[in-house]
């Protein structure tokens, strides 16, 4: 009987235009649902199908029903498809219980298509700031948006009731427009609370299959555009004055190098001396080399789009001072719009400030090792006394024992003056120059300045040096420096553990790597120490972090080691495993044919 009743209803109650649905909201299931709906979402059965399963948001739907049992819902609620995507519609619900038995809660849901359109972008249009609406070809109102209802004052009847050239006043001729092009006109709209607001209309034909089908319609407010603008030009004149303040150099230029743009800095001085001028090659101030260097960095620049920094030496007033120039890529939306700033920075003082922690640095070093040393020299020292009182004491008539005694005096002194003048050259400041030197020199070096301490502390310590190294353009000092801290760092990691190594070990090494297109040689100190934590080891390249702050650690080592191979173009890596020991990674540039 109750099929029955649906089946008759069903016939009275549907037509072509709207779907419809029944529903039993005490069991939740949909008793039925047209042809047209099952179609339209690609519903395969209606068999067992229950509310859920095709509204989302049901449950708020249930609750709407039992507060308005007889209403239009003007809000906008979403279908399921087969595919559990969301169809956006509005709907009207009314109560079928006189048909029914007393106790029954049989509602019946029309459903109308008309927010269908929106179904990709319905939450972005409803949100969208922009007045917006969309009509049928001639003119009849599908949908408006919160805002154009709330600007034009539309009144709570159905949105479908308008037409558009009743809301918008248009002339004849835009009116005619509208209806066959796409179309962008400035037009003025007087609401009835506020000023005049001038609109930019763009009008678009939508087409299925070629025909026409409807039209849609943007407003853009001209006056908000405006006031942006004045926003934007208050920002620029704010950004400028903030750039006066500053004692940087900021210059925008072009792909060949080319000003097309300078701020305002009347505090850098470096600006006043060079004069620069927009249009003007800004390298042309410097001298060929330095100027083949600097367009270098700007090409690579250009084609990568990352950020490079390079310095350069110029004596300004007199006085020789440091120069960096930081090159920045500015994005566009345009790709070919290939567009640079330049920061320039005097950097003299914070150079002379490193120089003094790199020194600081050195002298911790020597610190730590000089004990060792000074045990390692008193051995020769002693073997020599030894064979002097040998000679003395003893009349050695044999020319070749006398010879071979004298050989080992000179050995042992030899040995004595070798480390006595790597710790002199350790100490000792270190030219600014950069020099042509090879990795395996740095690394002899250093293994005679640091394996006399590793001795003193049972440590067993190796190297290794790969084949056809070759040489790196650098200051040979400072990376032996940034070598020892990293040994002796090891070092100290093995000597303090809670439970010592059966089997300390430190290797220092080099090795020669291609990566990212270039050959690197890369240094490596190896330890089997008690390795570095996660959260220690997201911190030990920052200033004054120490794990041995009570044991006169500084916490300068690391940073400004890494400082230290930056400016040679290098990296320096730390993989660690807690518990099994560390490895350090240095990386600097090879000089090579290939490498430029």
């Amino acid at each position: 009987m109750l099929n029955l009743k649906i089946e008759r209803l069903s016939q009275l109650l549907s037509h072509s235009q709207n779907g419809l649905v029944f529903v039993d909201l005490k069991s939740k299931q949909i008793l039925y649902i047209d042809p047209n709906t099952m179609e339209r979402l690609h519903l395969k059965s209606s068999q067992s199908l229950e509310i859920q399963n095709l509204f989302y948001d049901h449950e708020l739907l249930v609750s709407e029903i039992h507060i308005h049992p007889q209403s239009k819902s003007e809000y906008k609620w979403f279908l399921k498809n087969q595919k559990s995507e969301r169809v956006a519609v509005s709907v009207h619900f009314s109560s079928l219980t006189e048909f029914f038995d007393s106790d029954t809660e049989i509602y019946s849901i029309t459903i109308n298509w008309n927010h269908e359109y929106a179904e990709q972008n319905s939450e972005i249009i409803d949100n969208l700031e922009i007045p917006f609406l969309q009509a049928d070809i001639n003119g009849n109102l599908l949908y408006a948006n919160a805002r154009l209802v709330h600007l034009f004052r539309l009144s709570a009847k159905p949105i479908q009731s308008y037409n558009l050239f009743n809301v918008l006043s248009l002339s004849e001729s835009l009116k005619k427009e509208i209806l066959v092009r796409n179309t962008k006109r400035i037009i003025e709209f007087q609401p009835e609370v506020g000023e005049l607001i001038t609109f930019q209309l763009q009008s678009y034909i939508t087409t299925e299959e070629g025909k026409p089908e409807g039209i849609t319609i943007l407003l853009l407010d001209l006056s908000e555009l405006q006031n942006a603008e004045r926003i934007v030009k208050y920002g620029e004149d704010k950004l400028r004055t903030f750039f006066a303040t500053m004692n940087n150099g900021f210059v925008i230029i072009n792909r060949d190098a080319i000003i097309l743009e300078i701020a305002p800095i009347f505090k850098f001085l470096l600006f006043q001396v060079f004069a620069f001028e927009v249009g003007e090659d800004i390298f042309h101030f410097f001298d060929v080399k330095m100027k083949s260097k600097l367009m270098g960095v700007l090409r690579t620049v250009v084609e990568y789009q990352n950020v490079q920094t390079t310095e350069f030496e110029y004596l300004l007033l007199g006085e020789e001072r440091t120069f960096e120039i930081r090159f920045i890529p500015v994005r566009r939306f345009d790709p070919n719009d290939k567009k640079i700033m330049l920061v320039f920075s005097d950097i003299t003082e914070a150079k002379r400030m490193d120089r003094q922690l790199i020194e600081s640095m050195k002298f911790a070093s020597i610190g730590e090792i000089a004990a060792g040393l000074a045990h390692e020299i008193n051995n020769p020292l002693q073997s020599a006394l030894l064979y002097l009182d040998d000679l003395i004491t003893v009349d050695e008539t044999d020319p070749n024992e006398r010879r071979n005694i004298l050989k080992k005096i000179e050995s042992a002194n030899l040995r004595i003056r070798d480390l006595v003048k790597a710790l002199l050259d350790l100490g000792r400041m270190e030219s600014p120059n950069r020099d042509f030197v090879s990795p395996y020199y740095i690394l002899v070096r250093t293994s005679e300045l640091v394996e006399v301490s590793c001795r003193k502390k049972n440590i067993d310590f190796t190297r290794h040096a790969g084949p056809n190294l070759p040489g790196i353009f650098v200051r040979w000092q400072e990376i032996e420096q940034v070598l020892i801290n990293c040994v002796v760092n090891s070092i100290n990691a093995l000597s303090e553990m809670e439970n010592a190594r059966q089997y300390p070990k430190i290797e220092l090494g080099i090795d020669l790597v291609k990566n990212q297109k270039k050959e690197w040689v890369v240094f490596s100190v190896e330890d089997n120490g008690p390795g570095i934590d996660d959260d220690t080891l997201e911190k030990v390249f920052l200033p004054l972090f120490t794990t041995r702050r009570n044991k006169q650690g500084t916490g300068l080592g690391l940073s400004i080691s890494k400082k230290i191979i930056a400016e040679h173009g290098g990296e320096i890596y730390i993989k660690t495993k807690e518990g099994t020991g560390t490895k350090v990674e240095i990386y600097l540039p090879a000089h090579t044919d290939d490498n430029g």
